[in-house]
């Protein structure tokens, strides 16, 4: 009978805390990055080459594509030496690599040039809060895979619509395409390619991590920095991650970490393994916990990676936060928006176990609100009218809190 307990433990932990151990793969040569969904192991893998900028659907932020195959090039932006769309542009003059953001999905590579002290320059054009447009007021260069340059700039952005102009250095081939916000309802980018001229519509609205490779700095060992390519995780707009470091990852307790989430978007990135010039060595005291916009926690650790070969990444996953609302006592229930998508008769519709005040926040997928109420509530179900927002087409999160109890929900405009 002693020897029973252990077992007995076990498999309450198991019934407490679901585990699984999913794959995800960058593939051979790392030639995909992959979005992967927590929830339900779904990922979706894209091709390396398939798209060269994204453009954000719910801000301004617009990124470089930075991925590469193992010992392969990658495209490089870099702010032109003039303002003027129509001069030529020498590759010889090209300096400064522009980087995409690490840390925050509100800026890529082509803000890095903004005036941080004007709130209304976005590192691309500029906002005119008069007439609510945005023009471009900077033009860029962008070295592709293969070693071709083409001058870029984003005209402007109006009415939600991007409109971009490319064309060779010397002003030859010139094009302007348009990409609307509202064709992506559902995504948190579009994922324009030049070659093509058309913008993808294939990442899934409710990705949690990317695996991708990247571009970081890091310590040149003389005081320096230098970019290196690196095969990591990314966290996606409005996810929060805590890194738990030197600790027995089977053992360690979310309590203990959840007043350290952040949501930097490199918090796993990329220092999960090492390579000791034969075999990748992952760590084995370190463990993630990841918590989505609607409230679910897993734990995440990375088990096998096996680098460039198929480009497989093993790891456990343990479910401990399943449902937002079992965070705190269960106030709130049976939370539901209808219609949803959002229109001007959509109403937040939940149960309470007591009467109090409610507090409804609407924000989108980077985590920044955008619009708050409050509702004098009575116990059993209520139904509050939302109104008519003035928001781009997109996905957002509504979130109903009372006595510190909070739950939330996706909704599309």
């Amino acid at each position: 009978m002693k020897k029973a307990l252990p077992f007995f433990l076990a498999l309450l932990t198991l019934s407490l805390f679901a585990q699984d151990y999913p794959t995800v793969s960058y593939s051979s040569s790392y030639a995909e990055h992959a979005f992967y969904r927590l929830s339900d192991n779904a990922t979706t893998n894209i091709d390396n080459n398939s798209w060269d900028m994204a453009l954000s659907i719910s801000g301004t932020g617009i990124f470089i594509n930075e991925t590469s195959i193992v010992f392969g090039s990658q495209n490089v932006l870099y702010q032109a030496p003039t303002d003027n769309f129509d001069d030529v542009i020498d590759p010889a003059d090209l300096t400064g690599r522009l980087l995409n953001d690490e840390v925050s999905w509100d800026y890529g590579a082509f803000n890095a040039p903004r005036d941080e002290s004007n709130p209304n320059d976005t590192g691309w054009g500029i906002y005119d809060p008069m007439t609510e447009t945005y023009t471009g007021d900077r033009v860029f260069a962008l070295q592709f895979k293969d070693g071709t340059y083409q001058k870029i700039q984003i005209v402007s952005l109006e009415q939600g619509v991007y409109a971009v102009k490319y064309a060779d250095l010397d002003g030859s081939n010139e094009t302007t395409t348009t990409v609307d916000k509202a064709n992506f309802p559902n995504s948190q980018f579009a994922f324009l390619s030049f070659k093509t001229n058309q913008a993808l519509d294939v990442i899934p609205d409710d990705w949690d991590l990317l695996f991708t490779r990247y571009s970081t700095p890091v310590d040149d060992g003389a005081g320096g920095l230098f970019d290196l390519v690196v095969a990591g995780v990314l966290s996606a707009p409005g996810v929060q991650v805590a890194e738990a470091r030197g600790i027995d990852p089977e053992m360690v307790e979310y309590s203990e970490y959840v007043d350290s989430l952040g949501t930097a978007t490199d918090e796993i990135g990329y220092d999960w393994k090492e390579f000791d010039n034969v075999n990748w060595i992952l760590a084995t005291d370190l463990a993630y916990f990841v918590k989505i916009p609607t409230g679910q926690v897993w734990k995440i650790i990375f088990l096998t990676f096996d680098g460039s070969s198929t480009g497989d990444v093993l790891f456990e996953k343990t479910t401990i936060i399943a449902n937002a609302t079992k965070e705190n006592s269960s106030t709130i229930e049976n939370f539901a928006v209808s219609p949803n998508p959002l229109d001007e008769s959509s109403a937040a519709v939940f149960s309470l176990a007591q009467s109090g005040t409610v507090n409804i926040m609407l924000s989108n997928m980077f985590g920044q609100q955008l619009w708050s109420g409050k509702h004098q509530a009575t116990t059993g179900l209520n139904a509050v009218q939302l109104p008519a927002f003035d928001i781009p087409s997109g996905t957002y999160v509504l979130s109903l809190e009372m006595e510190g109890e909070i739950i939330s929900k996706k909704v599309v405009r």
